[in-house]
């Protein structure tokens, strides 16, 4: 472990104290100086006595921060540091407030415990960026560099290294490289260590299990970390544990498990109710304005598949109604044969999947919300009512499904979504093996700053749409 390593871990602990008092000072003078003119103040704490309340909390917030693993010491950035920080202030906050309610204590303004949550994330974050970029700062001149050594095939072996040159924020320096284990190898990483000139031993493609066994049995001998790569799963997916004195490795289908599960769907339904009533006045111009221009219902119900099986997506109708599909629509199945000779002589996309482009069945109100994609605003009723998420896989129909590879029904891991990762990278431009890759990288690696910076950058997707629909 690098001296470097050390001191900015235990940085940490302290800085992150120092925002938090920050945040509880920041919102005291919020309310009781800023904000006067429009919430008179009744009952005003004294500052020395609410700093000592504030100093209190900070200390049982770190705390509470320890047992998030935010304090772990690691060469790599916590990669969900943000939900980790969102999730532990979150909890610092809610047992102050039931601290308050057991106490029977009557604290002066409700406003100081939102905004002292609120800044607190902020500014937790912001310290730990400052320091982030001091620790960078360090390894560009050169300071707690880590000196490593890979093992492996030689196009992976250059293409680690042509990584870590151009990122040299990860603090990697490399100081050899060979394919494999030889005598010639052991000797220069153990003359290497004799200098200190030799911090980590990293395989990078698959060995034998043999060599991985001497690679392992050499960095322990010298007293130096050990990782490698795996060929076939994330790191995100793997889970330990210990049987009968063996050691198993569960693969996990995705990282969207247990109370993350919770908190994504209290999120879906919050973030659904929000935009249901944002959106409400628009849905019901566009009810309007489809009802006015063409016969036919209003919202176009498809079923669709998703995680637990069938159900019903809503839309509003872009199609002329003796076009739709589907049950309750199509009794003649006139439509349904129009849709394959459709597919057959206009499909621009590869894959189960087909995409219709300058759809002749739609009207001009559909195209217009086609390739504004309002036609999917009354979705939020599905994620309201739990059949979809506000992020994940975009959900199929039953046909299209059928055509799926085995592989592909590892979409059906998380609810399907409104938007998602293959939305915000192309949308129907991407052949639909290039948006199975795309879902199956948001399961494999999903995480609350992940579904923030999807839902962040939908509305740019969108926006920037090629206008072909």
């Amino acid at each position: 472990m690098k001296k470097a390593e050390l001191v900015f871990s235990a940085i940490t602990v302290p800085l992150d104290a120092s925002m938090i008092v920050a945040a509880g000072c920041a919102a005291y003078f919020l309310r009781f100086q800023t904000l006067t003119d429009l919430w008179p103040v009744l009952f005003q704490i004294p500052f020395s006595q609410y700093l000592f309340f504030i100093g209190i909390f900070a200390l049982y917030s770190t705390a509470v921060f320890a047992c998030a693993g935010l304090y772990a010491i690691r060469r790599w950035k916590i990669h969900n540091e943000f939900q980790r920080i969102f999730v532990a202030s979150s909890a610092s906050v809610m047992l102050l407030i039931v601290t308050i309610f057991f106490r029977q204590e009557f604290f002066s303004s409700r406003f100081i415990v939102l905004a002292v949550w609120l800044l607190m994330i902020v500014l937790v974050l912001s310290g730990r960026g400052v320091l982030r970029v001091m620790r960078i700062a360090c390894f560009y001149r050169g300071i707690g560099l880590h000196s490593v050594a890979l093992v492996g095939q030689q196009e992976r072996i250059a293409q680690l290294q042509s990584f870590i040159e151009t990122h040299l924020s990860l603090g990697y320096r490399i100081v050899a490289t060979s394919e494999r284990l030889t005598d010639d190898f052991k000797e220069l990483c153990m003359r290497l260590k004799s200098q200190g000139k030799l911090d980590e031993l990293i395989v990078v493609s698959s060995q034998a299990h043999q060599q991985l066994e001497l690679l392992a049995e050499l960095a322990t001998y010298l007293h130096i970390d050990f990782e490698y790569s795996s060929d076939m799963i994330s790191v995100g997916r793997l889970q330990s544990t210990m049987i009968a004195g063996l050691p198993f490795v569960e693969v996990r289908r995705t990282r969207l498990q247990g109370w993350w599960r919770i908190v994504k769907r209290m999120l879906d339904v919050i973030g659904s109710c929000i935009c249901i009533l944002l959106f409400l006045p628009l849905m019901v111009l566009i009810s309007a304005w489809i009802r006015y221009s063409s016969k036919g219902p209003i919202i176009y119900k498809d079923v669709r598949v998703g995680q637990r099986g069938l159900f019903h997506t809503y839309k509003f109708r872009t199609m002329y109604i003796q076009f739709c599909t589907g049950p309750g629509y199509d009794n003649t199945g006139s439509a349904e044969k129009l849709e394959e000779k459709l597919i057959s002589e206009k499909n621009e996309r590869q894959g189960p999947v087909p995409k219709v482009l300058n759809d002749p069945r739609r009207t001009p109100v559909g195209r217009i919300l086609e390739r504004t994609s309002l036609d999917e605003l009354p979705q939020f009723f599905n994620v309201f009512l739990g059949n979809m998420s506000l992020v994940g896989p975009r959900p199929h129909r039953p046909k299209e499904v059928a055509g799926y590879d085995i592989s592909h029904h590892r979409l059906f891991s998380v609810k399907p979504g409104i938007t998602g990762l293959a939305q915000i990278s192309g949308r129907s431009d991407l052949d639909f093996s290039e948006e199975v890759k795309l879902d199956t990288f948001y399961i494999e690696n999903w995480s609350l700053y992940l579904d923030c910076a999807i839902l962040f950058k939908t509305p740019w997707a969108v926006l920037s749409r090629k206008s072909r629909v």
